[in-house]
């Protein structure tokens, strides 16, 4: 009985992992909100939200931080929050899909990147 049980844990806990490991391209939003310092890249089309994990975060700051003008930075505490970058966004999920919650991801990569000033 505990070896049936065992199997259907461990079984469960791959299915678990599986889910987090895949990868997935879609249009988005990245925005820096330097009032709480919360990264966010929201999918857009969704309600739902991903926030690069800390492999990734330094990346996706240098992404942003890059759309907005030399002459401009002195302007901003953090340069970064200036601008939302549109792009289309290649991410990892790092954890299972929570309807309603935040999801932590890998962000391998953004193409087609273009930046609008955030007013």
């Amino acid at each position: 009985m505990r070896a049936i049980v065992l199997c259907f844990i461990v079984a469960g806990a791959n299915f678990s992992l599986h889910a987090a490991e895949s990868c997935t391209t879609f249009h988005g939003r990245a925005h820096f909100y330097s009032g709480d310092r919360q990264l966010r890249i929201w999918q857009i089309g969704t309600h739902h939200e991903y926030e690069p994990d800390v492999s990734s975060w330094d990346q996706v700051m240098d992404w942003l931080i890059a759309g907005v003008k030399p002459s401009e930075r002195k302007n901003y505490a953090s340069p970064a929050s200036g601008v939302y970058l549109f792009a289309d966004f290649t991410v990892c999920p790092t954890e299972p899909l929570r309807r309603g919650a935040l999801q932590k991801a890998k962000v391998k990569s953004a193409m087609h990147r273009h930046y609008v000033e955030a007013n």
